[in-house]
């Protein structure tokens, strides 16, 4: 089984990533670490190979991507038109004020955030609702929750 997360709406949201992660050949890459690399398993690399280059202290930050393959069984739970991956540290703080800024900037025309295990048949989802402009950011605790599966409507 495996857990994710989305979130869902009516109508195209913005894509964000605050990971600053960034894909580069490794001939690029090269240029730009100048640290001895001969024992490295990147040494044995093609130059022409993509390497993904992450700076380790975001690499938990918020990321809001275009969802172009869900799982199977999605479609059991919502039908929403766009669908996006949810990614990111969800008990690191900063990845909290994150989103819930993110939230906050929406149009929330059929927002719903949801986090699901696939994997073993259709499973059985709590949902809750959320008036993000009385909410805090404490609010958005149920998202740590890594045994359930939930549906947050944001309104």
């Amino acid at each position: 089984m495996s857990k994710y997360s989305f979130i869902v709406s009516n109508i195209p949201l913005p894509e964000v990533d605050f990971t600053a992660a960034k894909r580069m050949k490794y001939r690029e890459y090269k240029k730009i670490n100048k640290e001895k690399e001969s024992n490295s398993i990147l040494s044995q690399l093609d130059d022409e190979a993509v390497v993904l280059i992450m700076d380790p202290t975001k690499m938990n930050y918020l990321s809001v991507t275009i969802c172009t393959n869900p799982p199977y069984g999605l479609e059991e739970y919502t039908q929403k038109d766009y669908i996006y991956w949810l990614e990111g540290d969800l008990d690191n703080e900063i990845w909290q004020e994150q989103l819930y800024e993110y939230l906050k900037g929406l149009n929330k025309d059929g927002l719903e955030i949801w986090s699901i295990w696939f994997g073993d048949g259709p499973q059985d989802i709590k949902e809750m609702k959320i008036k993000l402009a009385e909410s805090k950011i404490a609010d958005l605790e149920v998202l740590k929750s890594l045994s359930m599966n939930y549906c947050i409507k944001i309104e």
